[in-house]
């Protein structure tokens, strides 16, 4: 007679198991939302920086940390936060700033720039001296002294390179990088 509740129990507790592991493969089974564009961008920074070579001199010791610097978009920062926790970009650890709106923009190697007036964005890419990889995400921001910039076609994110602003800062961007860019400005004759 104990048998009984025994066996209720552990008819119970297979029951139990079969609605969970029921249950989680139909949550795997739905679509999973995509991901916005805020997500994409933040996933294109961090790759953008494997894709990068900076002069000999922007790093004094090998373990110093590669500074992805937001200045402007805080939705973008929040998602690259998420990203970075944890990983390295050729052996190095990385680190994300958020940035006042008006800089200064020094110690980053990328700096992802929010929407501006275009003579603003000008003053700021002006402003961001030296080997950073600027990255913005306006129309016309390339010949405003952006070195990549985001656009968004059809809700995919996409983007294009000025290989002179590359070379004005001393960065070097792999071909792999600029053959996957939206379009590629070349140098000035």
């Amino acid at each position: 007679m104990q048998s009984r509740p025994l066996l209720r129990l552990v008819l119970g507790l297979a029951c139990a198991a079969g609605a969970l592991a029921c249950g989680l493969q139909l949550a795997a089974a739905q679509p999973q939302p995509a991901a916005s564009a805020a997500e994409v961008k933040a996933a294109f920074l961090l790759k953008f920086a494997g894709f990068v070579e900076w002069p000999a001199d922007t790093f004094r010791q090998p373990d110093d940390p590669l500074v992805i610097g937001i200045a402007g978009d805080d939705e973008i920062a929040t998602h690259i936060e998420q990203l970075v926790a944890g990983r390295r970009i050729e052996g190095r650890p990385v680190v994300v700033q958020r940035l006042p709106d008006a800089g200064p923009f020094t110690g980053v190697h990328i700096l992802l720039l929010g929407r501006r007036s275009d003579s603003r964005l000008r003053d700021l890419t002006a402003a961001a001296a030296g080997p950073i990889l600027v990255v913005t995400q306006q129309p016309g921001a390339l010949r405003l002294g952006s070195v990549i910039n985001f656009s968004t076609e059809g809700g995919r994110v996409r983007f294009a390179v000025s290989l002179a602003s590359a070379d004005a800062r001393n960065l070097k961007l792999s071909a792999r990088l600029l053959a996957v860019a939206q379009s590629v400005e070349g140098r000035p004759s």
